[in-house]
């Protein structure tokens, strides 16, 4: 009787396994990074290990689990070597070669989902874009464009971009369909558009500079260099004119001669 009690304590107090998926989803949270060194698979053997230890009240639940490698975990054993040694150390670097195995499924499953994310997020891209500019189709030079623009800005950040793109620089013959100069015209500023807002937010002159440039663009007739007059803005803003003068010349001057000597 009491030989079955023992037997039965050393079972309840043996370590819970944990299954390959309960595992995935801590790799998984933790970018398959040992939290307490930094070291990465498939370099380093990762674990899951406990925060709070079941032996002080611990749970198999995701949020007291933790990604660890072999030596932060385990660390040193001092323990010597019986007769199975060799036996023994055969058997745990096959079940090491197996752990680094699924481990390195774990991660292509990993980064196959993110790839697979990042494709519906392209997709749902060139349907709002399509959707602002009906009549064309992204191609695969578009699409490429779409993913370099999906790695430097949020999803919110490209839709407003492109919002602001077609406000601006779309335009539609008699049956609602875009011309295809325009189309092309706007898809290719989305791009600096993005990266203007990305700015603006670190220099909220940038903006407004912006604005009146396009003032300038709908007031000069005849030569007008757009670049150079953003240039010019910008230097005068920096040698100390106010928005509030650079904007009242923008609304007074008629040409480009009017709007350089302004400036002068």
């Amino acid at each position: 009787m009491l030989g079955g009690v023992n037997k039965g304590n050393k079972m309840a107090s043996k370590r819970k396994s944990f299954s390959k998926r309960q595992r995935f989803e801590v790799f998984k949270r933790d970018s398959f990074k040992c939290q307490y060194c930094g070291a990465a698979a498939p370099e380093a053997l990762l674990h899951v290990d406990h925060i709070k230890p079941l032996s002080k009240g611990g749970t198999n639940d995701i949020v007291n689990l933790i990604t660890s490698c072999s030596k932060c975990n385990l660390g040193k054993s001092n323990i010597p070597l019986d007769d199975n040694a060799i036996i023994t150390k055969s058997r745990n670097q096959l079940e090491e070669l197996q752990e680094r195995r699924e481990q390195l499924e774990m991660m292509m499953e990993w980064h196959q989902s993110l790839q697979d994310l990042n494709s519906q997020i392209i997709q749902k891209i060139k349907e709002y874009w399509e959707n602002l500019a009906p009549g064309w189709e992204i191609n695969d030079n578009g699409l490429k464009s779409l993913r370099k623009l999906s790695r430097e800005y949020a999803l919110d950040e490209i839709t407003k971009a492109m919002d602001i793109a077609a406000d601006q620089y779309l335009k539609f013959d008699h049956a609602g369909k875009c011309t295809s100069d325009s189309w092309e015209n706007s898809f290719k500023k989305i791009s600096g558009i993005c990266r203007t807002r990305k700015l603006a937010e670190k220099q909220p002159e940038i903006k407004e500079l912006y604005y009146i440039r396009g003032i300038l663009r709908n007031r000069i007739h005849g030569y007008y260099n757009h670049g150079l007059a953003f240039q010019l803005l910008k230097e005068a803003y920096n040698n100390g004119a106010d928005i509030d003068k650079l904007n009242k010349v923008a609304l007074e001057v008629y040409d480009w001669d009017d709007f350089v000597e302004a400036l002068s």
